[in-house]
C-alpha cells in the first residue's frame, strides 16, 4: 500500500499498537495459581492448547491526523503451533503489511517461555531480541546484553498464549479483582504492565455473542496513558475474542475475532 509520505506517521502510529500483546509474568496477587500449580502433578508441555490454531480478526484502527479523523479497516491472522515442548507464533496484519513472530519452549507446568522475538512495523526494518533464559540474558540486536526479566516473563506475541494456558490450568487466578502482574519484553526494552480481572462480559463476534473474561490493563506514561484490554473466551481454550489498544497518542486499535480454526489437540 503506498501512502502520501504526509500520511505515513499517522498510519504508521495506528497500528504500532499491535506490536503490545503479550508478556505476562504470570504472578497473580495471593499467589493463587502458582500454589495450586505447585500442589498438582505437572501436566505434559503445551498440553493446555491444540497443535494448530488460526484466528483471524477484523481489526479497526482510529487516529487523528491535523485534528481530523482517520479511520483503517484490517484483516489480523494469529497463527500457533505446538511440536512436542517447542512452539512457534506469528501474527499478520493486511492493509499495512505489519508481523510479529514468537518461538521458544514450553515449560512442564504449560507456561511460555520465548526464546526470540521479531516484529515488522510499517516503514520500518525488521527488529528482533533473543532470550536466554539459561545465562539470564537479552539481546537486542546491535546491543551488548543486558540482564533477562524473571522467569515467566513473555513477548509481545506470546502474552495471549501464555494467558490461555494460565486460565486453562488455574481459572481462580482469574477471578474478578484479580490482579496479574505482567512483564513484557519488546525489541527495545521490558516493560511493566498489570491487568486487572473486571469480570464476564459478552462480545459479539461474526458468529454472535460469546461470553468472555474482560482483562483491563492502565500504564502512566508521562501526561497520558497507555491502555491494553483482552476478552478471552471463558470457554473451550480462552483465547482472545477481543484485543483492544490505546497508544500515547490516543490511537486505537480495536481486534474482534471472525473465525477460529482449531487443529488437533
Amino acid at each position: 500500500m503506498h501512502l502520501p509520505k504526509s500520511l505515513r506517521g499517522a498510519h504508521a502510529a495506528l497500528f504500532v499498537l499491535l506490536a503490545l500483546p503479550g508478556a505476562p509474568s504470570g504472578a497473580v496477587d495471593d499467589g493463587a495459581a502458582a500454589s495450586a500449580a505447585g500442589a498438582a502433578a505437572a501436566p505434559a508441555p503445551g498440553a493446555g492448547l491444540p497443535a494448530d490454531i488460526e484466528l483471524v480478526y477484523r481489526t479497526t484502527a482510529s487516529a487523528r491526523l491535523a485534528g481530523l479523523p482517520l479511520t483503517m479497516h484490517a484483516r489480523t491472522t494469529t497463527r500457533w503451533h505446538r511440536d512436542g515442548a517447542r512452539y512457534d507464533a506469528s501474527m499478520h496484519t493486511d492493509t499495512i503489511e505489519f508481523s510479529q513472530q514468537s518461538r521458544g519452549a514450553l515449560q512442564p507446568d504449560g507456561g511460555l517461555a520465548p526464546a526470540r522475538y521479531s516484529e515488522k512495523r510499517p516503514f520500518h526494518d525488521s527488529e528482533a531480541v533473543e532470550i536466554d533464559w539459561r545465562e539470564a540474558q537479552v539481546r537486542y540486536a546491535g546491543a551488548a546484553p543486558v540482564a533477562a526479566p524473571p522467569a515467566g516473563a513473555q513477548d509481545r506475541l506470546s502474552l495471549q498464549f501464555q494467558f490461555a494456558s494460565q486460565y486453562r490450568r488455574h481459572p481462580e487466578g482469574f477471578a474478578a479483582g484479580r490482579r496479574i502482574h505482567v512483564q513484557l519484553i519488546g525489541p527495545h526494552a521490558v516493560d511493566d504492565w498489570t491487568f486487572t480481572c473486571v469480570g464476564e462480559e459478552p462480545v459479539e463476534t461474526a458468529n454472535g455473542p460469546v461470553v468472555t473474561v474482560h482483562l483491563a490493563a492502565r500504564r502512566p506514561v508521562r501526561d497520558t496513558e497507555e491502555t491494553m484490554d483482552i476478552w478471552m473466551d471463558k470457554q473451550s481454550y480462552h483465547l482472545p475474542v477481543r484485543i483492544r489498544m490505546v497508544d500515547r497518542n490516543q490511537a486505537v486499535i480495536d481486534s474482534v475475532l471472525q473465525k477460529l480454526t482449531l487443529g488437533p489437540g
